[in-house]
């Protein structure tokens, strides 16, 4: 009964915080889709009522969130794999193991942050040297920042504890392995940040024309920093790699303000 109670628990934080995740990324919706009607885009419509829209969002981000969650925890277990730190929190049991430390923390912050700026500048150079075709006007920092905190949540949710866990756990069944070796996580690691870049390409072509160096910088950096929250994900848990993701994203396009 104890256990089941603590599972619940645990399931029903993640979908929370999915829901809360979903719900955050109203307001850069909204502002995209204004964008593009006064770009003169015909086929966008925007709600007359933001309350509409947590409403639809709210209801959309519970059932995505609990079908999510449900089959990437189940599949996460199977990976071998967790939420540690959720966990922790969760859990009376004693012995449940943190693989986490708050310095270890610190440095993947720092990690983050470094290669945030990296990719950054080398983002700033591709776009001086070879310059695209802007179609609309990108949303504010403000805006980015809001979704910054969106993307690391649902983003996390979606790749890592559902995809990423999917894949492993598919490898792992048909190996006939109790536990994933380091090859087929790394496996896992990569498909998932090649689907996480092909996610990002419509959004890309949202603001700017599809060239061969627009669609190549937005898939290899994304490969990278996949790679980089698959890594965090393996090794520290979902609401390391969620921190990971959203510090990012912070410090490329907030303070970095890549297309501006």
């Amino acid at each position: 009964m104890k256990t089941n109670n603590y599972t619940h628990i645990k399931t029903a934080s993640v979908v929370i915080l999915f829901v809360i995740g979903t719900l955050l990324n109203i307001p850069f919706s909204r502002e995209l889709k204004r964008l593009k009607i006064e770009a003169g885009d015909a086929s966008v419509k925007l709600s007359d009522s933001i309350a509409t829209d947590i409403i639809q969002t709210s209801i959309y981000g519970f059932i995505l969130g609990v079908v999510l969650v449900f089959v990437g925890l189940w599949l996460s277990k199977k990976a071998q794999f967790g939420t540690p730190v959720i966990e922790s929190f969760v859990s009376k049991n004693t012995h449940v193991k943190h693989s986490y430390s708050f310095k270890k923390l610190l440095y993947l912050i720092g990690f983050s942050i470094i290669l945030a700026l990296v990719i950054l500048l080398v983002h700033k150079l591709i776009r001086y040297y070879c310059p695209v075709t802007s179609i609309i006007e990108r949303p504010s920092k403000l805006f980015y920042a809001i979704v910054s905190f969106s993307a690391g949540i649902t983003e996390e949710i979606m790749f890592r504890l559902g995809l990423m866990s999917l894949i492993i756990a598919v490898i792992q069944f048909f190996k006939k392995e109790t536990k994933p070796t380091n090859t087929v996580v790394w496996v896992g690691i990569i498909i998932t940040a090649i689907c996480f870049g092909l996610m990002h390409l419509p959004l890309s072509k949202s603001f700017s024309n599809f060239t061969l160096v627009s669609v190549a910088s937005t898939m290899i950096g994304n490969l990278i920093t996949g790679s980089f929250f698959g890594w965090v994900y393996w090794k520290r848990g979902l609401l390391i790699a969620i921190t990971s993701h959203i510090i990012w994203d912070l410090v490329f396009h907030v303070i970095g303000s890549p297309y501006m």
